[in-house]
Parts: C-alpha cells; structure tokens; sequence
C-alpha cells in the first residue's frame, strides 16, 4: 500500500501540496493526472523516496522512501519522462543493477527485450527515445519492485509500440504490485489505468474507479444541448460531444477519460453530483461554471 498523509510540499513560499492525503491499494494500474504544474512529476518523486515532504507522512509497503533504505530502493522502480541510461548493452546493464535488486527476474527481462522489439546487442545509449523508454519499463516490470511509477510513459512511442507498450504494462499488474501512471494522453491508457486519480490545486480533486464512472457517466453526440442531463460537452463538427450524467435504466456506453478529465477541471461542481447521482441544473455552455471558452 502507498500511504500519503497530511503532506505538504513545495518548491518556493507557496506550497505544491498542503495537507494533501492519497492511498493506493496493489493489484491496480493507477492513473494520475493533472494540468500541467498540478504536481504530478512531483508527486511520484515524492512516493519514489527522491524528494522529502516538508510535513506529513509517507509510506510504500511500510517503509518511508525517503529514508533511501536498501529494501525500500529496490522495492521501488521509477521510469522518468525522459530515462538516461549508460553506454552498455542490456546484459552488461542488467549485470551491473540487479545485484541492487535481489528480486531481478532476468529471464522476463529478456523475454520483455524482445517482446519490446529491443536490440540486445546495441548500447542502450544508442537506443532513441521511444526505445529507450520501452527499455526503462522493461527493466522496471522485471525489477520486482511492488511500487511501479511511471511519468508520461506514451510520450514519443509511434502507434504500434503504443500497443506494444499497453500489452506489457497489463502483464505487470499483480496482486502484490502497485502501479502509477502520470499521463497527458489519456486515450493512450484509458482502458488500463483503474481507477484514476485528479490532482488539481494542491489536492486530489477525484479518486474514481472506471466501474463507478461507466454507472454514473455516459457519453453522446448531440446537436443540442437543451434538456440533457449534461456534465460538460466540447463542440464538434456535427455539434457536441456531452458527457451525461446516466439516468435509471440507461445501458453504459463506455466513458471517454479525457472529456472526464476536462470536466474535473472545468465544471467540477457538476461531475461532482452527477458522480453523487445528484440532480443537475440546465446546463448553460457560456456560463464562467462550465468553462468552455477555452475549451469549445
């Protein structure tokens, strides 16, 4: 379990994080979003042991990762943004990292290797960037850390190792496993990542589950938004596309994660009730509440 409590954290004067709580059970592919500045980056450094809260209380599995102990370093894989390896081949790589990680699954990281497309033989510092970020997730999943972080992981991989990258990351879910995912493409992931969570202001504005999203939330497209139960809706070519609060008896048609998202953000107060099975006001889209003039 990743326990975050009462946590206050910042750069500057102002802090990034005030008593800012969050808990995180294994067996589940976490997805962590945000604008950008909410604090994401920092938040899984944070949980990775990288940087220190100024107050509060953090715990991976029991131990403080700040502490930087032993057990608690290889119980934890971190793969940045942008990860810098050394000019060795994956075999001299692993050699040198694993005695740091008892848990090391060296043949599922070969297996992962090649899966991956990877070319064992080459320097890894050769690798381009999409290569080496599907070489980063590699040796995390085969690391046998139980707390997974990963930071924009989509970023610079084509289409095929996008669902190279999906395939793989499914197979490292595990009852004893927490994985976190820090994503702007959240179309990449939205049918892996369970449940989500939304940082925003210095605080986790949602923590939902895709279940509850599908029960309470559909989509649809719509010339008119007059008289629907409308969360929020962007315009589009033929009109809009709404996200609607579900009534009794309406069937799930499955819930788009990043109108979700700009929901949180522009009209929190209505996805709010409607998660809450609340009634909802007429929904105007020029109103300040709904946010779309930056966003239609």
């Amino acid at each position: 379990m990743l326990q975050i409590q009462s946590m206050t954290f910042g750069y500057g004067k102002k802090p990034l994080f005030k008593d800012f709580d969050l808990t995180l059970e294994p067996g589940a592919i976490h997805g962590l979003l945000g604008l950008n500045g909410a604090g994401k980056t920092s938040l899984l450094k944070i949980a990775a042991g990288a940087l220190r809260p100024t107050v509060g209380r953090v715990e991976a599995f029991g131990r403080d990762p700040a502490a930087r102990g032993a057990a608690s370093l290889a119980d934890v894989a971190f793969v940045p943004e942008d990860p810098w390896f050394p000019a060795l081949k994956p075999a001299a790589w692993v050699d040198r990292v694993a005695v740091f990680r008892p848990a090391f699954d060296r043949p599922r990281f070969e297996v992962l290797v090649d899966e991956l497309g990877l070319d064992a033989d080459k320097p890894v510092s050769k690798f381009s960037y999409g290569q080496r970020k599907k070489f980063a997730l590699a040796a995390a999943i085969a690391s046998g850390a139980r707390l997974l972080l990963l930071d924009e992981p989509t970023n610079g991989l084509d289409i095929p190792s996008k669902t190279q990258f999906r395939r793989v990351l499914a197979s490292a879910v595990g009852p004893d496993r927490i994985v976190v995912v820090s994503t702007h493409q959240v179309r990449d992931l939205e049918n892996l990542i369970d449940p989500i969570v939304i940082v925003d202001k210095g605080q986790v504005a949602f923590a939902v589950s895709a279940a509850e999203l599908d029960s309470r939330l559909r989509v649809e497209r719509l010339s008119t938004l007059a008289g629907r139960p409308v969360v929020y809706a962007e315009r589009d070519a033929v009109g809009w596309t709404a996200l609607l609060a579900a009534g009794p008896g309406d069937e799930s048609g499955g819930v788009d994660m990043e109108l979700v998202f700009n929901a949180s953000i522009a009209a929190p107060e209505r996805l709010r009730a409607a998660l809450a099975g609340e009634a909802l006001s007429e929904f105007n889209p020029e109103s300040p509440e709904a946010g779309m003039g930056g966003l239609s």
